[in-house]
């Protein structure tokens, strides 16, 4: 037997260890160091955490608003997910750093297993498993686990609501899980507003291309009975407009009505007018085409120092051309032979699949090419960085995955597919390598002034020196000064509402003082 087909033939008896090795690497990667790197907290992540602090206590925000679907924070809102699920971790471990990031390094190494699972499911173990060190040594995916952007999140919840539509709807359990299918996608819009532009459109894609005529073949050509399906379709669409329902409600409230239905004013849940419109605030007059252009040209690279480390890209090596190769070995996935290294793996896939109707399985197996596309109305209706274009990530990394294998597979000289697979996981581990050190060496020296590290300690000196009530005063110079206060402070938020002076102007809540503060 030749030498690349010998290793390549052990990868699956292999591939629980790899695996492993593979979420060890992740794990250390996202824990060393936490959560002092990066040093001191933005003002995002310190905002959502006092929104959890404020939950946990009160079931209110900080403006005393019970459960918003939307938190209005600075005046042109902030999406709530990350607070509600970091109440638990607040309760455990204090208002602190690690209390607010842990949630955010967990879900970074869950997101890698399903990453894994569902890229498994489709395209294979090697596949996945390229998948998953691609994704667990990222520059992008490690930076974004490491800290607590609520924006972040979106990656993540599409990808565990489009693997779970995907098991439901190719499971032998079809019938039981349909009504339940799009539960996870409503949740999305709750982790950040731009799953308004993503979801529609990736519904829609996907639903045409599933053809809802296959579900009312006849009893002859199909094994799938019509009314069941149509049922479990529409119970499942209900479920996901009930879950969703608040936050449709919120953007017509907003961008439509501009103003709040007096039925609102009665649900138990807050449903806020905000005072600005972050849409208008982020597109400020600049040709979106124009400036994504440029954002997609440079490597997704938007020159924010907290978005990335300085001199390296989000995407490491995961370059445009092997997106491509992916992208062409997705569209061929009709023959699904070629994904699995063994005939004896391809035949177990079959089987488990075969209750499944050829054109679901197709479109199944092209589900990160139909997130893709999906994702495209962004690049024209506002400008994107780093964080706001985070729903375009998985979908390519899994394409380069995807790629890399196919470029295996269809080279017929083992030994020479085996040397350009390697050639470039050697790349990607070089380059992630290089970020790695820089990260960890050097990167607090550029964060720690923005993320105003030491305004704990400065703030906790100042107040033990003061004497009663004498009157401190915050710089502006600190981004939002207030709420690190109270985060520091751990200051009660029904005190605070009592106890300080806000007003508004320019779309920005502006609190004056608090207290002696």
């Amino acid at each position: 037997m030749e030498a690349g087909e010998e290793v390549m033939k052990n990868v699956p008896i292999k591939s629980g260890q790899l695996l492993l090795l593979i979420m060890a690497l992740s794990t250390f990667l996202r824990f060393y160091q936490f959560p002092s790197l990066p040093a001191g907290l933005e003002w995002d992540e310190v905002s959502a955490a006092y929104e959890s602090y404020a939950l946990l206590l009160h079931g209110t925000d900080r403006w005393g608003n019970p459960f918003p679907v939307y938190f209005p924070a600075w005046g042109s809102g902030q999406n709530v997910l990350l607070s509600y699920l970091n109440i638990p971790f607040i309760a455990v471990f204090g208002l602190t750093a690690f209390g607010e990031r842990f949630s955010s390094a967990l879900l970074g190494l869950l997101t890698i297993v399903v990453f894994y699972a569902f890229v498994k499911r489709w395209y294979g173990t090697r596949t996945a498993l390229i998948a998953a060190f691609l994704l667990g040594t990222n520059p992008w995916h490690i930076m974004a686990s490491r800290w607590s952007l609520e924006s972040n999140l979106l990656p993540s919840f599409l990808l565990f609501g489009i693997a779970w539509l995907s098991y439901c709807y190719t499971s032998k359990y079809t019938y039981l899980l349909m009504p339940f299918s799009l539960f996870l996608l409503a949740i999305a819009f709750y982790a950040y507003g731009v799953a308004m532009i993503i979801l529609p459109t990736f519904l829609v894609l996907y639903f045409a291309m599933i053809g809802l005529g296959t579900l009312r073949r006849s009893k002859s050509h199909t094994k799938e009975k019509t009314w069941p399906n149509m049922f479990g379709i529409l119970l499942s669409l209900l479920i996901f407009f009930l879950i969703a329902s608040p936050f449709f409600v919120f953007i017509l409230d907003n961008y439509i009505l501009h103003t709040t239905p007096s039925f609102v004013q009665h649900l138990p849940l807050t449903i806020p007018l905000l005072i600005a419109s972050r849409l208008a605030q982020v597109s400020s007059g600049e040709n979106a085409l124009a400036v994504n252009t440029q954002f997609l040209l440079s490597g997704f690279h938007d020159g924010l120092v907290w978005n990335m480390a300085d001199g390296y890209s989000p995407f490491g090596l995961v370059a445009l051309p092997l997106v491509v190769i992916g992208i062409y070995y997705s569209r061929n996935s009709q023959d699904l032979t070629w994904h699995f290294e063994k005939p004896e793996k391809f035949q177990r896939c079959i089987s488990y699949l075969s209750a499944v109707p050829i054109r679901r399985r197709q479109v199944h197996a092209n589900l990160f090419l139909i997130w893709l596309v999906a994702t495209i109305p962004m690049f024209f209706l506002f400008p994107l960085n780093t964080y706001r274009a985070n729903a375009v990530y998985l979908p390519l990394i899994a394409l380069s995955a995807i790629g890399m294998n196919g470029l295996y597979e269809s080279i017929d000289k083992k030994e020479m597919s085996m040397v350009i697979v390697s050639m470039i996981l050697v790349a990607f581990t070089l380059y992630n390598s290089l970020f790695c050190f820089s990260y960890f060496n050097s990167y607090n020296n550029d964060i720690q002034n923005v993320f105003s590290d030491g305004f704990d300690a400065a703030l906790m000196q100042a107040r033990s020196s003061a004497s009663a009530n004498e009157p401190m005063y915050v710089s502006d110079q600190i981004i939002f000064n207030y709420v690190y206060t109270l985060f520091y402070l751990k200051a009660d938020p029904l005190d605070f509402q009592k106890h300080s002076r806000v007003t508004a102007s320019d779309g920005v809540y502006h609190v004056r003082n608090y207290r002696n503060y």
